[in-house]
Parts: C-alpha cells; structure tokens; sequence
C-alpha cells in the first residue's frame, strides 16, 4: 500500500500572513511569511523544471544562506527530485561519487569549490547558482519572487512515499554516509519533534543548527535563523546567538551542547535574561549538568531544559528533562552506568544487541524516524540495518542499557571503548562521572597504544577560569571514588579538544588520542 503523508504544500497551506523564516545577521533580519515563501517555492520550482530537473533527480543543496536552502529544497521536494545535503567540510569528493547527481545547487564557493576540486564530475548535468555574488559561466537560480511577477503557476507534487532527502552523516565517527529519508520518514520526525515541542501559536524557534531550518516552517512556529558560524558553530559570535532571541522574543532554541555554551556564557558575562525562552532542545552530544547550571541562570524558572538523542540515521530516539537528568546522575539504578537518556518517544523502540552479562550491548532503533537504507551503500546497509516485524532496525554504534524502567542509558560509542589488559571501559561511563568534578568543562577518556593492551588516558579541558592543578586535583578525586578509575594510566590537561565540524560537540577522540601519545612518548605505565 502506499504510503499518504502531508506533503510540503499541504503543510505550509494556512495562515499565510504568519511569519515562517527570519535570517538575523549583525543586527539586521531577513524575514519571510508563508504565504510569500509558498510563492517562492513555486516560483524556483518552475525555474527548476524549465532547467531540466525532473522528478526523481538528486541535487545537492550547498548554501549558508537558509531562506535559499529552505526555499530550494522545498522546491525540490515540489518537483518530486531529492535534495542532498552535505557538510561544507565533509569529504564532498567521496559524497558526491556516493550520490552521482543530477544537479548542483549553491552559492559561489561551492560551485569554485568543485570546479577546482572536481566534485561531482562526470555526473552532475545542471548546475545553478544561488546569491547576489557574480560566477563566471554561471546558470544563476533566481530564488526571489521578481516585482510584479504575478502569483506562481502551481507546481503539481508527487504522492506516495517516494525519497525525500538524503542527508549525510558528518563523519565524526568514520567515513560520512548519505541516510535516505522518505516522505513517511520526515512525517515521523515532524510528528516526534512536534511532541517534544508541543508547539504554540506564538512560538518562535531559534535554528541552531541550519538543517533546523528546513524542518521548522513545516513545524508551524516562526523560524530564526541566527548567523551561526556553520564551519565552526564554537566561534560563532554569542551576540549573533542571544541578540536574535531577545529581539524575536524566540521561545524555543534547538542547538548544540556548544552553541548553548555560548549563549549561557555570554549572558553570565553581561548579565542577561532570556525570559521569552520556555523550552531548550539540546541535541549533537550528551548534556552535561554543568551547562544545565549555566543556563538555568538566564532562563525562566519554570523553562525546560531537554537533552534529545538520536543521530541522522534516526532522530530523534529519545529525550530526558535536566532534572530527571540530575537525579539519573545522583542516583542511578543498581547497575546503570554513564549517562541516562530518557524513554524512547512513542511509536520508537530502543533494543540493545549483543548484551553482556551486565546488560550492555549496542544500541539499536526502530520507528517512524528512522531511515531505512543508505544512499549507494549496501555494504553500510549490511552492518547497520535489518528488516524486522517492527521495521527496518538501525544498529547506532552507540553502547547502552535499558533500565527497569524503560530508560535508556548511553556508554560512548562501540568504537571508542578503551581495551587495556584484562579490562575494557567504556567512555561516558567515566567521563560522565569525571565532568562533575569542579572547574571542568569536559573530559574524554583514549586509549594510546595497540588494542587490547591501550593504556587508558583521560584528557580534561578545565573551565578558563580554573587552575590547571586545582582541575587536576578535582578529576582525580572523583577517579578515586569510581570503580574502575583506578585503571586510568594518565591524565592530561589540554586547553581545548578537537571537535566534530557539525556541532563542535562530539569530542575527535583520534585526533585526541594522538595528542596524547605524543605527550605521553617514552613514558611507562
């Protein structure tokens, strides 16, 4: 049977004087209702077709500018082509021979990008240019609706449950990988999302994250889209973050662990209050109660703070309020180590494979939210995912438990575990504990040497205004008080740890471990 699920049309249908898309730079702001942006997307939908795209064509979309990136995919998705979304700094090379388009859609860097670098070729037949910026023998895509131009002519979209998107993983953990989402999917993640949010007539949602910006005018609230600095989110300017939100009176913020850093620090050091603020989604890595702290001091007493997981293959999974956070730290079940990430949302099921004696074992997703295949992958496809009564069945690299409960709880990812002689640890077991210590930021557990006999090294990033040695003091007190801190070989202070590009969250624990065996060359255990 086929699928029939909402599409773009019909979502954006209604209210066509409310406020769907604000991009904020510098002080200044773009905005776009939604009835102008259905305009819009028609308008490029045309435009599209009258340049050969056709249904079922993919086209990568490589903008910064998220009103083209809205407007663009929408009008893709019009069309019944897919749109492909990569990270900027991701190894676009290798993602382009994965996904062989049809088409290239994006403002001037990225087309001088792969011409000089030869991304896409030979398969990408039309390319066109988003932006003001002039691009020698440039096809420019006008994404503006011309004066006068008279109302769109309707484009017709496809029905079904065909592709959607394809959006890639960042290759934090290995070699990025397309995640195919179909029509059902997005509704899976809309409708998961909608329950977290629960949204509001009135609500205004700040995109921390520019992919935020697509799924948010399909949400229904006004979307901001604040100028975050999208290869590198940590050095984004915190007034380009907390400005925006009081300006627009944003009363949901979606963003990273990072990001939030910012925007909590930045109100410390000037004294702010975010009071239009009700609800905080934090999603790209686990939410330490440090930052919880931080910013419960600029938001709203009654504010809820959300620690979300999943990952692009599936989100969301799950979701956990800071203070069951807070006493998931302080009182753990017998048994239960790490990091607590809440129930999985309705109609998701959490499994753990492979479980050991204490009941560790992978994680493992099915839902609506999850995408069912990789994009020209079948050898990823063959590990991760499996076809079950309740769906396809993605394997998420992450450890974990399942507690009495029904709460699942995160140990790090199944590559990252630490094997010396006779043990192995598992990351966030420790690291969760010793980023409670005070004055640190974070901490991240390698290991340096050969597997099976790696000598594990936590390497601690202390707040700037704490002493090296007072923060060294800190993390070995509470290794003392952990079971297996003991087997922690060495600890090492660095000002600042290398990060994924996506989120600046998830800790590059290679290019860590590295650091550590250099400083550690020539030592004995």
């Amino acid at each position: 049977m086929t699928a029939t699920v909402p599409g773009i049309a019909a979502r954006l249908a209604g209210r066509p004087d409310a406020i769907a898309l604000v991009e904020t730079r510098r002080g200044a702001s773009r905005t776009t209702r939604r009835g102008e942006l259905v305009g819009r997307c028609h308008h490029i939908a045309g435009a599209l077709h009258e340049a050969g795209v056709r249904p079922g064509h993919k086209a990568v979309v490589m903008t910064r500018d998220a009103h083209d990136l809205t407007a663009v995919s929408y009008a893709l998705g019009l069309l019944g082509a897919v749109p492909v979304l990569i990270e900027p700094r991701a190894e676009v090379g290798r993602c382009l021979a994965d996904i062989a388009p049809d088409v290239f859609v994006g403002e001037p860097p990225a087309h001088l990008g792969r011409r000089i670098l030869g991304w896409g070729r030979p398969h990408v037949r039309i390319s066109l240019v988003t932006g003001s910026a002039p691009l020698p023998a440039g096809r420019r895509l006008a994404t503006r609706v011309p004066a006068g131009g008279g109302p769109p002519a309707p484009v017709g979209e496809p029905g079904g449950d065909g592709p959607a998107l394809i959006a890639f993983t960042s290759g934090s953990t290995g070699r990025p990988k397309g995640a195919e989402y179909r029509h059902t999917t997005l509704a899976g993640q809309l409708d998961a999302l909608t329950t977290l949010i629960g949204p509001r007539d009135d609500d205004v949602l700040l995109a921390g994250f520019l992919p935020v910006a697509l799924l948010g005018p399909l949400l229904g609230p006004a979307t901001v889209a604040p100028a975050v600095h999208h290869l590198a989110p940590a050095r984004t300017a915190p007034e380009e973050l907390v400005g925006p939100i009081l300006r627009h009176r944003v009363t949901v913020v979606l963003a990273s662990p990072a990001v939030l850093t910012l925007i909590a620090r930045h109100c410390a050091r000037h004294a702010l209050t975010l009071p239009s603020v009700r609800q905080v989604l934090s999603f790209g890595a686990p939410l330490r109660l440090g930052l919880v702290d931080a910013l419960r001091g600029a938001l709203p007493e009654d504010a809820e703070i959300l620690s979300v997981y999943g990952a692009t293959e599936c989100l969301p999974v799950s979701a956990i309020g800071d203070h069951d956070l807070r006493a998931a730290r302080v009182r753990p079940p017998a048994g239960h180590s790490g990091t607590c990430l809440g129930r999985p949302l309705p109609g998701i099921r959490a499994r753990i494979l492979d479980a050991d004696a204490t009941g560790a074992g992978e994680i493992a997703v099915t839902g609506p939210t999850v995408s069912p295949a990789y994009h020209a992958r079948p050898d990823a496809d063959a590990v991760t995912k499996s076809h079950t009564a309740d769906g396809v069945l993605h394997r998420t690299g992450d450890l974990g438990r399942l507690d009495d409960e029904g709460r699942l709880w995160f140990l790090g990812r199944r590559a990252h575990l630490v094997t010396g002689t006779g043990f192995t640890l598992a990351t966030e077991d420790i690291e969760a504990a010793a980023d409670t210590a005070p004055g640190v930021r974070r901490t991240a557990l390698v290991g340096v040497g050969t597997a099976v006999c790696q000598l594990p090294v936590l390497c601690v990033e202390p707040l700037p205004s704490t002493p090296r040695a007072a923060a060294l003091a800190a993390v070995r007190a509470v290794l003392r008080d952990h079971p297996d801190g003991h087997r922690v070989g060495a600890v090492l202070i660095r000002g600042g740890f290398p990060t994924d590009p996506r989120h600046n969250s998830k800790i590059d624990r290679m290019r860590l471990a590295g650091w550590a065996a250099k400083r550690l060359r020539g030592r004995t255990r």
